[in-house]
C-alpha cells in the first residue's frame, strides 16, 4: 500500500492526506481550505502566501522571487501555487490569505458593574504664557488641573511630554488632557473629552479576543477574534516554551509574532469604527502563566521544569510600547497577577466575571481550552487546578479534525434504529472535517448507540464500523464517493479523547477529594471558553467527563476571561477585587496528589448504557 503524503495546515488545525506529489493550492483547495487565490494558481497575485514550518532548503522559483521579499523567503514563506507538495509537511497559512474566518467566541456573559475609569479627560483652557507669567508648559497644565478640577498630577510621560509644546501652541492654549492616576498620559488639541477608548484582550494559546471598550460607559463598541500565531512555534503550552528556551533569539520571535498580529487586528478595529490608534488609552490582557510570558518577552526557562515558577505573582502595569504595542503613546498594559505556573490570570479573570467568591453553596467554575483550569469553591473558599487537556478538542490530533470554521461538522446525532448519522456543518457548508464540538457528540452518541464499549473500543463484529486505510476502525460520518471525500471518527481518536476528557475529570475528581466533598454536594458548574460554549452539557455527562448531573444546573457563559478582561479595564475597583481574590485562591499540583494515578485511569472509562442520558 503506497504511503500518504501528509500535510499538518495551520492556524486550522487540519491534517490531510494526498497520494501523490500535488500542486500547493490543488491540495488544499481540494481539502476544502478556504485559500485566497485571485490570478487563478499563475502566481502573479501573491495571495495564497503560505509558510513552510518543517523544511530547510525549500525550493523558491523566479515567481516566487519576484512576488515575495527576501526576509518573507529566508522565513520560509512561499506561493502555494508556486509549491509541489511531495513530502509530509507543517504549514502555516497567514490570516491574509485565508477566505474565511474561523468561529471564534469572543465575547461573554456580562453582569453589569459600576463603571470606575481608570483613565479621564479633562478639557483645560490654559493661560497664555508671556513675559510676565512665564510658567513652564507642565506645571502650567497642573495648575489648571488642580484648580478647574482638583486633580493632582505628579508626572507626565516623557513622550507625551514631547508632544505637550506642540498641542497647546497649534490649537491656541486648549487642551485635554488624559490623566491614569497622578500621570498626564496623553494630550489632545481642543475638547476631546468625548472620545475615551480602551482594548481588553483575552490572549489564548489557540485564539485571541479582542475587545474595543468605551472606558466612560463600558460599552463593547466593537470586538474580533484571531487566531494565536504562536500556534506555528507549538500547538500546546510546553511546545512554544521549549521553542522559547531552545535559541537565544526564538523568544523575541515568538512575542513578535503575537505582538505583530494584534497590532494588526487593533488597525483593522480603529479603522472600521473611525478611531485613531493613538486613542487607545489603556489595555489589559489576560492569559494562562506561559501566554503572559511570552506576551511581554519574559524569560520562560523557570516555567518549563518543575516546580514552574512564574516571575511575579503581582499585577503588573506596563508602557505598551515597551511591550510594541501601537496605541496611545503614554498608555499602559495592565496585567492581572498569575495565580500558579499553570494557573495564569486568564483564570482569575473568570472567577472574577462569574462573581464565583460571591455566589451561594459548592461551585465548580471550569474554562475548557488547550489548557483547563478547574476552580472549586466551597465554604472554606477556592482552590484551582490547571489540567493539560491537550489541543484534542479544538481538532488537533484527530484523524479528520479541524478548528471551528467553515465547513466543519459540529453536531452529530446517530438515528436509533439505522444507526446512520445526521450532521451539521458550520454555516451549513460542504463538510471538510470536524471540530470539537462535532467530536464530542460523535463520541458521545457512539457510546448511546454501544458502537464502543466503556473502554472505548469499538464494536468490531457491527455492520456500521469498517476500516480505514491503515486497518484502523472507524465509524463513517460522511462519505460522499468510496473511498474519497470522507470523514471518520476512528479508535486512535477517541483515545485522544479519552485522554482529554480524563485529564479534566481527573482534576474535578481530586479537587472534590481535596475538599472532602461528592459531587452530589455541588450546586452549579459553571463551563466558560470558546469550546466551552459550543458543547452539549448532555454530551459531556455522557462521555463521562462530568458525573451525572441536572442539566439545569449547567451554565454556559462564553469567554468569560474576556469579560473579567474587560471588568478590569473599565473599573479600578474591579482591579483591587481580583488582586484580592488572587491572594485567596489556592493552587493544587495535580501530579503531586496520592491518587492522581488512580484517579486518571478511572476517568478514562466511558459511563453504562444506564447511566447515559
Amino acid at each position: 500500500m503506497d504511503k500518504k503524503i501528509k500535510i499538518d495546515v495551520e492556524p486550522i488545525g487540519k491534517r490531510i492526506y494526498i497520494k501523490k506529489p500535488t500542486n500547493g493550492l490543488n491540495a488544499l483547495v481540494d481539502a476544502g481550505i478556504g485559500i485566497k487565490t485571485v490570478c487563478g494558481g499563475e502566481g502573479t497575485c501573491g495571495k495564497c502566501r503560505i509558510m513552510i514550518l518543517n523544511q530547510k532548503d525549500i525550493p523558491v522559483n523566479e515567481q516566487e522571487k519576484n512576488m515575495l521579499t527576501e526576509d518573507e523567503i529566508n522565513k520560509g514563506v512561499r506561493l502555494a501555487c508556486q509549491q509541489v507538495f511531495d513530502k509530509d509537511l507543517d504549514i502555516y497559512i497567514p490570516a491574509a490569505s485565508l477566505s474565511e474566518e474561523q468561529k471564534l467566541q469572543v465575547v461573554g456573559e456580562e453582569r453589569e458593574i459600576e463603571i470606575d475609569p481608570i483613565c479621564n479627560k479633562y478639557h483645560l483652557k490654559l493661560e497664555k504664557a508671556t513675559l510676565e507669567d512665564t510658567t513652564p508648559d507642565f506645571d502650567r497644565v497642573k495648575n489648571a488641573l488642580k484648580k478647574d478640577y482638583s486633580v493632582d498630577v505628579e508626572t507626565i510621560d516623557y513622550n507625551v511630554l514631547k508632544l505637550l509644546p506642540k498641542a497647546i501652541r497649534d490649537n491656541k492654549w486648549e487642551i485635554t488632557a488624559t490623566v491614569r492616576d497622578k500621570e498626564i498620559v496623553y494630550v489632545e488639541g481642543g475638547d476631546k473629552t468625548g472620545g475615551n477608548y480602551g482594548i481588553a484582550i483575552d490572549l489564548g494559546t489557540t485564539k485571541i479576543a479582542i475587545l474595543l471598550v468605551d472606558l466612560k460607559t463600558g460599552k463593547t463598541i466593537d470586538s474580533k477574534g484571531i487566531m494565536n500565531p504562536q500556534i506555528s512555534y507549538g500547538e500546546d503550552v510546553m511546545s512554544r516554551l521549549n521553542f522559547a528556551i531552545s535559541e537565544e533569539k526564538n523568544l523575541e520571535k515568538i512575542q513578535k509574532v503575537v505582538i505583530d498580529n494584534i497590532n494588526e487586528a487593533l488597525k483593522k478595529l480603529c479603522k472600521k469604527n473611525k478611531i485613531d490608534c493613538k486613542e487607545l488609552l489603556e489595555m489589559t490582557v489576560v492569559g494562562n502563566t506561559a501566554m503572559h510570558h511570552l506576551f511581554l518577552g519574559l524569560p520562560v526557562r523557570q516555567l518549563s521544569f518543575s516546580p514552574f515558577i512564574a516571575l511575579s505573582g503581582q499585577s503588573l502595569s506596563i508602557k505598551a510600547r515597551e511591550v510594541g504595542i501601537n496605541i496611545s503613546p503614554g498608555a499602559y498594559i495592565y496585567m492581572l497577577p498569575s495565580i500558579a505556573g499553570y494557573v495564569g490570570s486568564d483564570h482569575l479573570a473568570m472567577l472574577l466575571a462569574t462573581d464565583i467568591e460571591s455566589q451561594e453553596g459548592n461551585i465548580i467554575g471550569i474554562d475548557i481550552g488547550t489548557n483547563t483550569e478547574i476552580g472549586l469553591k466551597t465554604k472554606d473558599g477556592i482552590t484551582s487546578v490547571s489540567t493539560a487537556s491537550g489541543p484534542a478538542f479544538e481538532g488537533a490530533h484527530i484523524n479528520y479534525g479541524m478548528r471551528a470554521a467553515p465547513g466543519a461538522i459540529e453536531r452529530v446525532v446517530i438515528e436509533p434504529e439505522s444507526y446512520k448519522p445526521i450532521i451539521q456543518t458550520i454555516g451549513d457548508k460542504k463538510p471538510v472535517g470536524i471540530c470539537g464540538s462535532g467530536i464530542l457528540d460523535s463520541i458521545a452518541e457512539l457510546r448511546k448507540a454501544e458502537l464502543i464499549n466503556t473502554r472505548g473500543k469499538f464494536d468490531k463484529e457491527s455492520k456500521f464500523i469498517t476500516k480505514d486505510s491503515q486497518g484502523n476502525s472507524q465509524y463513517l460520518l460522511y462519505n460522499k464517493d468510496e473511498n474519497e471525500d470522507l470523514i471518520s471518527i476512528n479508535q486512535k481518536d477517541i483515545v485522544e479523547i479519552q485522554l482529554a476528557k480524563g485529564a479534566m475529570r481527573t482534576g474535578i475528581d481530586i479537587l472534590m477529594d481535596n475538599a472532602g466533598i461528592t459531587f452530589d454536594k455541588i450546586d452549579k458548574i459553571i463551563i466558560a471558553g470558546a469550546f466551552g460554549s459550543y458543547i452539549d452539557p448532555k454530551n459531556v455527562i455522557n462521555i463521562g467527563m462530568f458525573p451525572s448531573f441536572p442539566i439545569n444546573k449547567i451554565y454556559q457563559v462564553g469567554n468569560a476571561a474576556g469579560v473579567g478582561s474587560k471588568r478590569v479595564l473599565i473599573s479600578k475597583k474591579q482591579r483591587i477585587n481580583a488582586e484580592k481574590l488572587a491572594k485567596k485562591v489556592d493552587y493544587l499540583e495535580l501530579t503531586t496528589h496520592p491518587k492522581f494515578s488512580d484517579f486518571f485511569v478511572n476517568s478514562m472509562q466511558f459511563p453504562e448504557p444506564e447511566r447515559i442520558i
